[in-house]
């Protein structure tokens, strides 16, 4: 009989070894100068775009609607989507998307989760052929490359939790230096929906291991479109 303690403990003692902490530093580290100033759209959107690249994600600031959905049906192609999650129309800051989609051949699943157990389990197992998930965002913070999803009535959480590629949808407009200037603007915001989360980057996980894995705990990929007026 395989000693499954034994094992796990060896495992452990051979990634431990690999770990390598950074540095102790007893200086606080600066922001960049755009972000200790009013700053506006162009230079929000590029450290935006800066910070999500860092963090494994992908940003795109298309020249207008028609690139955006473009880009979009790229990223469906380019991941042989044939179904996909949505969030509604009216949450989706780029009209067309619904119909660009099903123009490709592409079908968008019904997000709604029943409550009955079992109808539950069946509609989970549907919705995980779903290769993408189309949001928008509430913000964006520049100095982190975060979005800021607000889930409630036709901006279901699984759409950005389930499929492993996630494609938010946020305007210029909605871009902040800092999550304190966006509480600043939004103070009711936790009032306001069932639930709010700052996305950075891919899910990710190093457990105890150390070893670096995306896609663990939701999407492994994630594109923000930076949209303009």
């Amino acid at each position: 009989m395989t000693d499954w303690r034994a094992v796990i403990l060896d495992t452990i003692r051979e990634h431990v070894t690999m770990g390598v902490l950074p540095g102790a530093r007893h200086e606080r580290p600066t922001r960049p100068p755009v972000l200790q100033e009013a700053a506006g759209p162009a230079d929000l959107a590029a450290a935006f775009a800066a910070e999500l690249q860092a963090a494994a994600g992908h940003a795109h600031v298309p020249a207008g609607p028609a690139e955006a959905l473009d880009i979009l049906l790229d990223i469906v192609r380019r991941h042989a989507a044939g179904a996909a999650l949505a969030w509604d129309d009216e949450h989706l800051p780029l009209p067309g998307v619904r119909q660009a989609l099903a123009e490709a051949g592409v079908q968008v699943l019904d997000a709604a989760l029943p409550v009955e157990p079992a109808a539950h389990t069946a509609r989970l197992a549907e919705l995980d052929r779903a290769a993408i998930g189309i949001t928008g965002a509430l913000a964006g913070l520049a100095d982190t490359g975060s979005v800021a999803l607000a889930s409630g009535p036709g901006r279901g959480r699984i759409v950005s939790l389930l499929p492993p590629v996630h494609v938010a949808l946020l305007p210029l407009s909605r871009l902040y230096p800092t999550m304190a200037a966006f509480l600043a603007a939004h103070p009711d915001v936790t009032r306001q929906a069932s639930g709010l989360v700052f996305v950075t980057g891919p899910s990710r996980t190093a457990d105890i291991e150390q070893v670096l894995t995306l896609g663990v705990h939701g999407p492994r990929e994630i594109h923000v479109l930076l949209l303009r007026a």
